[in-house]
């Protein structure tokens, strides 16, 4: 036992002795590299200075000196570099020392080699070749600015008398004003040319070279360049013009004009903000983010119906690939904020180019909100219209729009009574040739009010909404003279076929769908207040009031977005009981019929203002066996009242 003490005591000793020998020898050679790469790196900054030096006035002789001189510039850095690879070895051999040691006796980064320093100083030169190029050319176009504010005030002076000599001298300076926007765009675009030829050349270095004033060109140039978003204004026809119209007679100013023309009656909503091209975001795979899997934005495509986001899709690349994006269920604008960190859009299918596997990509998903931000209006959170928007678009100058920073798109819509109140206007085909007594010409409107426009997801692509919308009603029936009125008042449909005036609301109570279905469904409730011209016992002419209640289904298609189908059928009853107690006639009744509604309507594209319809109407009575109906069959039209400015 004695023996082994002795035996451990003494390995403990020589580990010790040299772990204290290794420390000192790694020490002291890495401390001497220290000294020669200082002494290497001092050398090498007094050749750089001799040739600097050297290289300011060439002759035959500073020529053969130059050559000399970067031969041995070559030499000093070969050694710097060979220095630190033996530091490298040495490193790499005392493992026991810390790093932090190490790093304070040989405090130096790896050197440059001679190639990349070439490239650096290749870098450097064009750098400062641009430097001096785009300094001349912002001298030059500013001094073009200044003499168009010149030559603008001497026209405004001369405009102030006109006679047939100033007349000469006005075309002479319009004719020299305009040669001198002309070469304000030439410069600009020599400008254009070097951001491009100059990415080393940065906004910040040009603020660096202009510590004062800055030149008012920078603004125009490098607009975007500090990753704001640029903003953009959309507007019907897919127009997207920038929010920049401060020139002179530029595209912009021409369409806000034109807009300012129509009395207001664009109204700004909200902006929609998507990302910069190429951005990076990361998928998810369910709720959990996946840090490590990232893709690129590239552009995303946006069905707005009946209030909210209804069909989104994002297209993004993933490792080369293409894939495409979808939404399940809309998200409300009313509560975007809220819903769209909640909502993800899922894999739907990828760019048929490279022989990739579905399953790599079915479980990845998008976060809405990383793609798509709305913010509405303050004062404005309303619902728009119908709109498709594809989003990133050209402006009206052909640039891409998110091409440098995300882009933001302000969404405005018409708001002229007839795009707020759908009017239309009935002809019964059947009254027109006499075959019943349904009014010739009958007038309806009617707007909807949305109440709770948010979807709800059923099974796992269907959707529903509870107590969408309230949609009140009216209609104005204009019969012939002696056909109008109802002479033999009774439990019949003659009261309700004569009505002349309509006036009611209807609740969609609920309604389900498929985004990518064309049928829809709902159940609705209804009701309404109807008068009647009657002829009393005394040969009088009283209006006889009814008041209309019932509910239904409702079905609508499309063939197209401009052509399609809807079909009602629905129960209702009217009462005339306790309505008319200062009636001179028994109205002590209730007449309960079934209504169905077929209707196909046709719009030109892009235009539903010039819609028309067709539409065939059934009343049957449902209160006793009495087999009793009329029917409309109506051919209709929508309208608007008043009058504007039309948009060519």
């Amino acid at each position: 036992m004695k023996t082994l003490s002795t035996c451990l005591a003494l390995f403990f000793y020589v580990l010790c002795i040299n772990g204290q020998t290794q420390t000192i020898n790694c020490e002291s050679e890495i401390k001497k590299l220290n000294t020669t790469y200082e002494n290497y790196r001092k050398k090498l900054e007094e050749k750089e200075k001799e040739i600097d030096e050297t290289k300011k006035s060439i002759t035959q002789e500073s020529l053969d000196k130059l050559s000399t001189l970067i031969k041995d510039r070559k030499a000093y850095i070969d050694s710097l570099n060979l220095t630190y690879a033996k530091f490298t070895s040495y490193k790499n051999v005392c493992t026991s020392i810390p790093a932090g040691s190490i790093k304070k006796w040989f405090p130096h980064s790896k050197p440059l080699k001679i190639e990349e320093v070439k490239e650096t100083e290749k870098k450097e030169e064009k750098k400062k070749d641009c430097e001096s190029e785009i300094k001349k050319l912002i001298k030059t176009f500013e001094g073009y600015e200044k003499a168009k504010e010149e030559k603008e005030k001497e026209i405004n002076e001369v405009k102030k008398v006109i006679t047939s000599e100033t007349f000469t001298k006005l075309g002479i300076l319009k004719e020299e004003r305009n040669n001198i926007i002309k070469s304000l765009g030439e410069t600009y675009s020599k400008l254009e040319t070097y951001k491009i030829d100059c990415p080393s050349v940065t906004l910040e270095n040009i603020k660096e070279w202009y510590k004062e004033e800055k030149p008012s060109v920078l603004a125009v140039l490098f607009k975007g360049e500090e990753n704001e978003p640029v903003t953009y204004s959309y507007f019907n026809e897919n127009i997207i013009i920038s929010e920049d119209i401060n020139g002179n007679d530029t595209k912009e100013k021409k369409i806000f004009n034109q807009v300012l023309k129509q009395v207001n009656q664009e109204t700004h909503l909200g902006n929609i903000t998507i990302p910069k091209e190429g951005q990076e975001f990361c998928f998810y795979k369910g709720s959990e983010r996946q840090n490590t899997l990232k893709y690129k934005f590239k552009k995303i495509d946006i069905e707005v119906r009946d209030g909210s986001f209804a069909d989104i899709q994002v297209l993004v690349e993933y490792e080369g690939n293409l894939l495409l994006f979808e939404n399940y269920k809309g998200v409300s604008f009313l509560n975007y904020a809220n819903w769209a960190k909640k909502n993800n859009l899922f894999y739907s299918q990828k760019q048929p180019n490279k022989n990739v596997d579905d399953s790599d990509f079915k479980k990845l998903s998008i976060r809405l909100s990383d793609v798509l931000m709305y913010k509405y209006k303050i004062g404005n959170n309303y619902i728009p219209h119908d709109l498709t928007l594809e989003l990133p678009k050209d402006d009206i100058n052909g640039n891409k729009t998110n091409l440098t920073a995300p882009a933001t798109y302000q969404i405005k819509e018409e708001t002229y009574l007839d795009k707020i109140v759908e009017l239309r206007a009935y002809t019964d085909f059947l009254a027109l040739f006499g075959e019943s007594d349904n009014g010739l010409v009958q007038l309806e409107g009617n707007a909807k009010f949305y109440v709770f426009p948010f979807s709800r997801q059923i099974l796992k692509y269907g959707q529903f909404e509870l107590l969408k919308s309230i949609t009140p009603y009216g209609s104005y029936s204009k019969f012939e003279e002696d056909k109008g009125l109802v002479s033999n008042v009774g439990d019949n449909l003659e009261l309700i076929e004569k009505r002349f005036l309509t006036l009611g609301t209807e609740v969609n109570l609920f309604e389900i769908y498929h985004k990518n279905y064309p049928v829809r469904a709902n159940l609705y409730g209804a009701m309404d207040y109807n008068l009647t011209r009657v002829e009393n016992d005394t040969q009088g002419v009283e209006n006889i009031k009814a008041f209309g209640y019932g509910g239904g289904v409702n079905l609508s298609s499309k063939r197209f977005n401009n052509f399609g189908f809807n079909y009602k059928l629905g129960l209702h009853w009217f009462d005339y009981k306790n309505y008319n107690g200062s009636s001179t006639i028994d109205l002590d009744f209730r007449v309960p019929i079934m209504k169905n509604q077929a209707e196909v309507f046709y719009h030109p594209n892009k235009n539903p203002n010039q819609a028309i319809f067709a539409r065939l109407v059934t009343y049957n009575y449902k209160g006793g066996e009495r087999d009793e109906a009329f029917y409309q069959f109506q051919f209709g039209y929508k309208f608007s009242i008043g009058s504007r400015t039309v948009k060519k």
